[in-house]
């Protein structure tokens, strides 16, 4: 995933017209662009990560997750720099040719804290039979974290989505979930739980999926995750990709299989089309756009809003940052563009100033990673910018 951003998307071919659009209630006020990360930031970090780095950190190469727990903020995103095995602390440690779920302890102004960056690999699930396909990729990553409620299984405990790459002389990414029952010091895969509709195959067209976070339904019955999908055409060009397609599966199944089944694995996702959520699998199904008239595409993220009572979603394509809002997760508005803050601004991650980070207000946060021109780890900066609707 480093470095390989939403710039890698060739034009588009809507799908599905969409029905009855509806009225955008904002029109947000864009303010207060900062860095609270910038290069010498990142180094001092880098130099007392745990384990020791083995290669560049290239923090963050994921959307972020953001949760409240014990009295501190924590963060979890990936690092894309190479995590190969090791001693530490009389273990071995690392495994992914490239990405971690990071974790660190800090402020909404300050995400890195003063202790020592947590750079964890993803392990292997104990049944290989949960994900064969783990040993093949080469790329493994993720940020977005859902933190479970009380009262239903695993409470407290937390699930990362995952991107994951197979590789293939471009670029075939992927979408799975992991768990932690340590806030985060350790993560275990439970599996993969979307794939393009466009089959994998070497030579294809390089295309991104994105990384996003798990969104609870309106209903509170499902987790929705959202990401744009690759329609099959019988060639390896990516002639018709969706802006924003949708999967979803019941959260209790998902939780329970995840913190209360042995072993713990990810149950099946299906991909919403043509109006119903039975026909396709998330694993290589056919999908619907749910914005095809949007000029935006690119890494996309969801949230809901308590103040305007909508998920609000951005999209990032690396340099322009759209907004969009929905009351039903599925009808969404056409997005607007907010603004550019590039030459390289990606994984945007919507962050609320309340008591729950994952939920927005009249006034949120939007945290991005940036880099130069080039592309160059060294120079980049985690940014953050605030979006207030008046």
């Amino acid at each position: 995933m480093m470095l390989r951003f939403m710039t890698a998307i060739i034009a588009c071919l809507p799908l599905a017209a969409q029905a009855g659009e509806p009225a955008r209630v904002c029109t947000p006020i864009v303010s207060a662009l900062v860095t609270v990360a910038g290069p010498q930031r990142r180094d001092e970090a880098a130099a007392k990560a745990e384990p020791p780095l083995t290669d560049i950190f290239a923090w963050p190469d994921t959307p972020m997750g953001v949760v409240n727990h014990s009295g501190q903020t924590q963060f979890f995103a990936s690092d894309g720099g190479d995590h190969l095995r090791q001693k530490f602390h009389g273990r071995e440690v690392g495994n992914n040719k490239g990405g971690s779920i990071t974790t660190t302890a800090g402020t909404l102004d300050d995400p890195l804290g003063t202790a020592a960056p947590k750079d964890v690999s993803i392990s292997p699930n104990p049944d290989r039979s949960v994900n064969p396909n783990y040993p093949s990729y080469g790329y493994m990553g993720g940020g977005p974290v859902y933190q479970v409620p009380a009262g239903l299984a695993g409470a407290g405990q937390l699930l990362a989505t995952y991107h994951a790459e197979l590789p293939s002389g471009s670029l075939y990414p992927l979408l799975g979930l992991a768990s932690s029952n340590d806030d985060g010091l350790h993560w275990t895969d439970l599996g993969e739980i979307i794939r393009f509709n466009q089959a994998f195959a070497v030579g294809l067209d390089g295309v991104e999926i994105g990384d996003g976070p798990l969104v609870p339904s309106p209903d509170g019955k499902y987790f929705y995750l959202y990401f744009p999908d690759w329609i099959a055409n019988g060639t390896s060009h990516a002639t018709t990709l969706t802006n924003v397609s949708v999967a979803r599966a019941l959260m209790a199944d998902v939780l329970q299989d995840a913190f209360a089944s042995h072993p713990a694995h990810s149950v099946a996702f299906q991909k919403f089309y043509t109006g119903s959520w039975n026909l396709q699998p998330a694993i290589g199904g056919a999908s619907s756009d749910l914005v095809p008239k949007s000029a935006d595409e690119g890494y996309i993220d969801i949230h809901y809003d308590n103040a305007l009572l909508r998920y609000v979603m951005l999209i990032s394509n690396d340099t322009t940052f759209a907004y969009a809002e929905s009351i039903d997760a599925l009808n969404w508005t056409r997005p607007i563009a907010i603004g550019t803050f590039g030459p390289i601004a990606a994984y945007p991650t919507a962050v609320g100033r309340g008591t729950d980070p994952q939920i927005l207000g009249r006034s949120f946060y939007v945290y991005f990673t940036y880099l130069p021109p080039e592309g160059n780890w060294k120079n980049g900066a985690l940014k953050r910018l605030t979006l207030a609707c008046p």
